[in-house]
């Protein structure tokens, strides 16, 4: 199966891939620069990998590389996290993830699927939401507002491709909170020079270190092992969720929260 995933330098991204290219797939690596490429590509020699590593930008809104590469299952996993109060977060870091995420994502798919369209061909997306979008998260709600656009686009689209006969399966993959580093940066990296409220910014984010730190697993094989079975299945279950424990809390806080509110 030839397989593109996207934001597959590091971490679940980049072991996801792996994984795939294990089970003799060929794997199509995405990266944001020829930096990261060069980068991926000294990884992937150094543990005698086979994967091919690509220049995939998601602010690109050509992306005629879905026409030379044949794909039959398209993941896209790449996103920007960039936290910030909604009254002190900038245009440019808002923005950066509003193109990245929702139309980066948007418009590669969109790519895909037309691919398959005029090619008469099945075809498979995965889709990597988050467990974040049925919490409120203080400070981080440019990237959970994101994510549950994510969720709700592919809901969507099942409807859609299902009423145009169109043979592709959409599977969405909603991670739990494991620890890789993002959350850490996403949480620090607002930008000083925007607080408006200074002291209830740093006293969040302290909060926030505490409880991710307490939530966040080290070990994200289950979700991998999970996404890897499901992409090798004939009909792709829709959603994939890992850890168990985080799943199931979260469908507890949203019946509790329903009845409540």
């Amino acid at each position: 199966m030839n397989i593109l995933i996207t934001g597959a330098r590091s971490n679940i991204g980049y072991n996801l891939g792996k994984s795939l290219a294990l089970r003799g797939h060929i794997v199509y690596a995405g990266c944001k620069t020829l930096k990261e490429k060069k980068a991926l590509e000294e990884k992937i020699n150094a543990e005698k990998i086979i994967m091919f590593p690509i220049v995939l930008n998601l602010l690109d809104n050509e992306f005629n590389i879905i026409d030379e590469l044949d794909i039959d299952c398209l993941i896209l996993h790449a996103s920007i996290g960039n936290g910030g109060s909604i009254l002190e977060i900038s245009n440019d870091r808002f923005n950066e993830v509003i193109d990245v995420n929702i139309k980066g994502n948007f418009r590669l798919l969109q790519k895909y699927l037309r691919y398959c369209y005029y090619h008469k061909r099945r075809g498979k997306v995965f889709i990597t939401s988050s467990l974040a979008v049925f919490y409120s998260l203080p400070y981080l709600s440019t990237y959970t507002s994101s994510k549950l656009y994510l969720y709700h686009l592919a809901s969507t689209l099942r409807l859609e491709l299902l009423y145009q006969g169109l043979d592709v399966s959409i599977s969405l993959i909603l991670p739990g909170a494991y620890y890789t580093g993002f959350n850490d940066l996403m949480i620090d990296n607002k930008s000083k020079d925007e607080y408006i409220v200074k002291d209830k910014a740093m006293s969040m984010t302290k909060y926030q270190k505490i409880m991710f730190s307490l939530l966040e697993e080290i070990d994200y094989s289950d979700l991998v092992k999970e996404v890897v079975r499901q992409i090798e299945k004939d009909k792709p279950k829709f959603i994939i969720s890992r850890p168990v424990s985080q799943k199931i809390f979260t469908k507890l806080y949203v019946l509790i929260k329903t009845f409540i509110v």
